[in-house]
């Protein structure tokens, strides 16, 4: 864990709770690239813990592409309906029978049982597009389905109250290590209100030695600087990294994020954020993997 001070940056939020001196929180690990299979006829959350379960691992990374739904229930980001949490969920949208376009989710546990947090994008019946925080205990695979993970050998995202946000958020914590001699060299890291995102996770690379890393994950956003050019100023988000890498560069390291995001006003948009002027609404749940430099 690391403690420093709020940054100065272009758009501040203010939570209910002190304000925790650490910024970001991570712990080492060992990710493995697996094969997922989920089936249908329990929920999502049910569906992605087994599959977990079967290949040896208590959680991890998932990313899902182009996959077809029973049942699909998600909220997107709304107003704090009084001052005991700066941002809040809207109502809840049903989309039976969608298509998940793109979504990134971390497995952790909540309550000593497994729990996901779920980000994405995903496609009515009749063609609507969507975005938001998929509800894992209201939402079914329509069939059998394989999807790409990293499961994590070390660690594990675990629900925790936060005093400073008041919500109940993951944060990394160690697990024993099970598989001494395999997978890549990986972070669990999580990152807390208006720190910059970007330059958070150069410091993170840096403070643990990763030269080059690929980032996974996803979070929220106080509106978003785009470098095409694009300002939004809504304070309350969905992200989803659609890419990400931390890159050695002279002097240093530098971060470069691509995201998809839908705020509290229903927009969505992404593209590549500006380093050094998005800083995080809430939290971001990221899992940064080692990487071979490139030749």
């Amino acid at each position: 864990m690391t403690e420093t001070g709020t940054q100065e940056l272009p758009r501040r939020i203010v939570h209910p709770g002190p304000i925790t001196r650490e910024r970001f929180r991570v712990v080492g690990c060992h990710a493995h690239p697996v094969t997922l299979t989920v089936r249908p006829g329990v929920c999502v959350n049910a569906a992605i813990a087994d599959a977990f379960a079967e290949q040896g691992f208590d959680g991890g990374y998932v990313r899902l592409k182009n996959v077809p739904m029973q049942r699909l229930q998600y909220v997107m980001p709304a107003a704090a309906p009084d001052d005991s949490h700066a941002a809040w969920y809207s109502e809840t949208f049903s989309m039976p029978g969608g298509t998940i376009i793109d979504a990134g989710l971390h497995m952790g546990r909540r309550g000593g049982e497994p729990f996901l947090h779920c980000h994405g994008a995903w496609k009515s019946a009749d063609g609507i597009l969507s975005m938001g925080h998929l509800l894992p205990f209201e939402a079914e695979f329509a069939g059998e389905t394989s999807l790409e993970a990293l499961a994590l050998d070390g660690a594990i995202l675990d629900v925790q109250k936060d005093e400073e946000t008041n919500f109940p958020l993951f944060t990394p914590i160690v697990q024993p290590r099970h598989r001494r001699s395999a997978g890549l060299k990986a972070l669990l890291c999580t990152v807390r209100p208006n720190t910059d995102i970007c330059t958070a996770l150069e410091a993170v690379a840096a403070k643990f030695g990763l030269r080059e890393a690929e980032i996974n994950g996803i979070g929220s956003l106080i509106g978003a600087d785009y470098e095409d050019g694009t300002t939004l100023a809504a304070y309350a988000s969905e992200i989803l990294i659609r890419s990400g890498r931390v890159s050695t560069v002279t002097g240093g390291r530098k971060a470069a994020l691509d995201i998809a995001m839908v705020d509290l006003t229903a927009n969505i948009s992404g593209g590549r954020l500006v380093r050094g002027r998005n800083p995080v609404c809430v939290t971001f749940e990221l899992l940064l993997t080692e990487r071979e430099a490139a030749a």
